[in-house]
């Protein structure tokens, strides 16, 4: 294969974090850039060669591509991923993989049946720090977990405010932020059968179109028998030391302290006096797309550590919690 050919719908924020990555890779042209924000779209193929376009139908028609990626806000999703598997285009799918379940369960059936090459855009999985958790739970299972996301409301010019803010549109924090670290627990303690949860709301005052709820705790259970809680809030504008990313693992004979947007590491052995410490790589992205493109290129993606099947079931557990602080009861999971 020469240069693989790949499009972007969607050059967002995130979309700029896969550009710099890829834009180093000497076997990889970036063809086309897709954004309804035509300056953007513009700019993009500006500054990385390529074509801009507004929109992706006529991105798919008009450009011979290797493999696609979909960068979009959680309600946008659907009518790129089935115009990928149409075409049997590869694709990549940035986190969460959406907020309507229907057109979710939709897109992974077709996906199962294309067998098509496909990954999903959670990149915590490919971190050194979580190879070494992952080595160590599989001796010493995990018996719970606590972790979360803490932060601020997003400003009132912030480019992700018309849609973030409005739980119909982003699915809430849970489903699009906290959504990492609920990927990292499965992704350490195996699948869960059972989630609860509650949410807070009414803090947030001042921003007129907000849905979202401030706040929520959700506790999952494994199959495995180990439970785990996950809190988030975007209404702790102040800060302090509970702001950011946590997630705490206790074992029996291990107790794993991941923190920060990096998920730093440090491991507690019971016995040992000085802990072990595992620094998070700050080029991660380009980490997770050399594995999706060495796939497309090979045939083989065994190196992808989260295809589209699994982040599906990722966001089906969060919007699992979502029905859970909805009905106010427990939801369980089909697995």
């Amino acid at each position: 294969m020469d240069r693989t050919r790949i499009g972007f719908i969607g050059c967002g924020g995130v979309a700029q974090q896969h550009f710099k990555g890829i834009a180093t890779f000497e076997d990889v042209e970036i063809a086309a850039f897709c954004d309804l924000n035509t300056e953007l779209a513009q700019e993009t193929a500006g500054n990385y060669g390529g074509k801009p376009y507004t929109e992706s139908a006529a991105m798919y028609a008009e450009e011979q591509l290797d493999a696609v990626y979909i960068i979009l806000p959680p309600f946008a999703h659907g009518p790129a991923e089935f115009a990928a598997i149409e075409r049997n285009l590869p694709f990549f799918v940035e986190k969460p993989v959406g907020c309507d379940l229907g057109v979710l369960k939709e897109i992974a059936s077709a996906v199962s049946q294309s067998r098509l090459i496909t990954a999903a855009g959670y990149m915590t999985r490919y971190r050194q720090s979580v190879a070494e958790a992952k080595k160590t739970l599989a001796d010493d299972p995990a018996v719970m977990a606590i972790g979360g996301w803490i932060g601020g409301a997003p400003g009132m010019t912030a480019p992700i405010h018309n849609w973030w803010v409005v739980k119909e549109r982003s699915g809430g924090q849970l489903v699009e932020q906290t959504t990492h670290t609920v990927d990292l627990t499965r992704y350490l303690l195996g699948e869960a059968v059972e989630v609860q949860a509650a949410s807070a709301r009414g803090f947030i005052t001042h921003i007129p179109t907000y849905t979202n709820d401030d706040a929520s705790l959700v506790t999952v259970r494994f199959r495995s028998g180990a439970i785990a809680t996950f809190y988030s809030s975007c209404a702790a504008d102040a800060g302090g030391d509970s702001k950011g990313v946590h997630l705490n693992i206790y074992a029996r004979r291990h107790t794993l302290e991941f923190s920060g947007w990096d998920q730093s590491v440090v491991i507690h052995t019971a016995g040992e006096s000085e802990p072990r410490t595992i620094k998070g790589e700050p080029d991660i992205f380009q980490v997770e797309d050399r594995a999706f493109i060495d796939a497309v290129r090979s045939g083989d993606s065994s190196g992808i550590l989260c295809d589209y099947a699994d982040g599906f079931r990722t966001t089906q557990l969060t919007l699992a919690a979502n029905e859970a602080m909805r009905t106010h009861r427990a939801v369980a999971l089909p697995y």
